[in-house]
């Protein structure tokens, strides 16, 4: 997820994906680098420091994981209200999220 969400940062930072203009007017500052840059902090960054916590087997690792899964969901459901577009993308990833954030749950339940 977290190179996705880079993936998605970069190409709407590069213009490379394109989302329309109407679907970009509607983005915060109309811009869609603002857009990308926003979904590199709010998921990307997060999913990664998941991803390498749970790689190196840190301790918060459970943490993380639900602190990035909630994240994902959070910003599927802000990204479904601001573009008011629908894509398969954001129920997928939503469910994703939910994946992430109840095994960091399940997780931190276990732990001492």
């Amino acid at each position: 997820m977290a190179l996705a969400a880079a993936a998605g940062a970069a190409g709407l930072a590069s213009g490379s994906l394109d989302l329309g203009e109407t679907v970009t007017a509607r983005l915060p500052l109309a811009s869609a680098p603002a857009g990308g840059g926003a979904l590199l902090v709010v998921v990307g960054v997060p999913m990664g420091v998941a991803a390498v916590d749970a790689w190196t087997g840190a301790r918060r690792a459970d943490a993380t994981a639900l602190g990035a899964g909630i994240l994902l969901m959070g910003w599927i459901l802000v990204e479904s209200a601001v573009i008011r577009t629908f894509s398969w993308l954001q129920p997928a990833c939503f469910a994703a999220g939910a994946a992430i954030a109840a095994a960091g749950y399940r997780g931190s339940r276990r732990s001492p």
